[in-house]
């Protein structure tokens, strides 16, 4: 109803700016008066064929008759991305999920909304989110196959490079999680190389200024991918036994803090420190659990509560000072759970791997410090 009223509406306006009588515009179409009566009260619709003709009478665009604003639709697009993304930043998923399932209804055919349901499908598929009960399993996979069908849809009309790309790495990631490991690998050989990337070649063709930041994005990146290739670092073969042992991958977790605190002189880690978090975490459980080893479990897990607590702090418009991102902001940054970092780890120390330390005056009062912290992100 609300089509046909704002098409009829637009058909009687358009025909009094243009001067034209409803027999006058009844003649050049060659329908009846009554016919343009009851299009213009929304009461019946042209036929599809007089659409073209409407425009060429009017002098007006197909979508201007129709009643359809392009730039304001993308303008509530945009926003309504926007708040989805502020809403995920935070993990409020089923929040940011009815917004963009509500515009998507809306807007079907919106590719930039497409994308926005399939990184969200995708990514209540990591680890918080499944509990390896049979019902967990069922909710990954349904929620990979969701991620599978838009990116799918993406691929099938989108032209937009940007979007395509973004649909063919999820596809990989998804086809790979349920088991279509072939399916995978197809699509990974046809992705260019990491050397052909839009961060490299930005750095390389911009000019002045836009080049030191493109230059600084690029550093950002690579950084960002090398702590979290280190952090997932062990891979199991399928035989089930493990490329590092325990102790190796304690020195993978080192490597990461070694080259931060390299590269970030005033230590000003901005958002790595939770990549330093969960880096320091990961020895203090290899610490506990392999070595019993107090003094060094206590050490570690104090470096990563300090660094969640900094990490709360976070200033996405704060700047870096050390030389290697030097005037770039700390920007902004995305977390899987709803729970702030103090108050994962306090779930982390309730693990019986730190039970021979429970008791200890260290342990009782970094707890105690961590306790006052803890919550939601706000």
């Amino acid at each position: 109803m609300n089509t046909l009223n704002n098409l009829g509406s637009n058909i009687a306006k358009l025909r009094k700016k243009s001067d034209i009588t409803q027999d006058q515009l009844a003649e050049q179409l060659g329908v009846s008066v009554s016919a343009i009566s009851q299009w213009e009260n929304g009461r019946t619709m042209p036929d599809i064929s007089a659409i073209p003709v409407l425009c060429h009478i009017f002098n007006v665009s197909s979508d201007e008759l129709l009643g359809i604003d392009r730039e304001k639709d993308e303008e509530e697009i945009k926003r309504i991305n926007d708040e989805a993304n502020r809403l995920l930043d935070r993990a409020h998923t089923a929040k940011a999920e009815k917004l963009l399932l509500d515009a998507h209804k809306r807007f079907p055919n919106n590719y930039n909304l497409m994308s926005s349901l399939m990184h969200l499908y995708f990514g209540l598929t990591n680890e918080y989110e499944y509990d390896g009960s049979e019902q967990g399993k069922k909710r990954v996979v349904k929620n990979l196959q969701k991620s599978i069908d838009y990116a799918q849809k993406i691929l099938d009309g989108c032209r937009d490079e940007e979007l395509r790309a973004a649909a063919n790495q999820i596809l990989c990631f998804a086809y790979n999680n349920i088991g279509e490991n072939e399916k995978a690998i197809e699509i990974a050989k046809k992705m260019p190389t990491i050397s052909v990337c839009r961060e490299g070649l930005l750095s390389i063709v911009s000019k002045d200024h836009d080049k030191y930041e493109c230059k600084q994005h690029e550093y950002f990146m690579l950084l960002q991918n090398l702590c979290v290739m280190l952090d997932n670092g062990n891979m199991q073969y399928s035989d089930g036994t493990y490329a590092y042992d325990a102790h190796e991958e304690a020195a993978l977790a080192q490597k990461v803090i070694d080259i931060l605190d390299v590269l970030f002189e005033n230590k000003d880690f901005g958002f790595f420190h939770d990549s330093l978090q969960r880096a320091n975490l990961h020895i203090a459980r290899i610490a506990a659990r392999y070595d019993k080893d107090k003094a060094k479990t206590m050490s570690y897990l104090e470096a990563s509560a300090a660094h969640a607590e900094a990490f709360l702090q976070h200033d996405e418009d704060k700047k870096h000072t050390s030389l290697f991102l030097r005037d770039a902001e700390y920007g902004r940054f995305r977390i899987s759970t709803e729970k702030n970092p103090t108050a994962v780890m306090l779930d982390e120390l309730k693990s019986d791997r730190f039970d021979f330390i429970r008791n200890e005056p260290e342990f009782i009062a970094l707890t105690e410090r961590l306790n006052k912290t803890a919550g939601n992100w706000k």
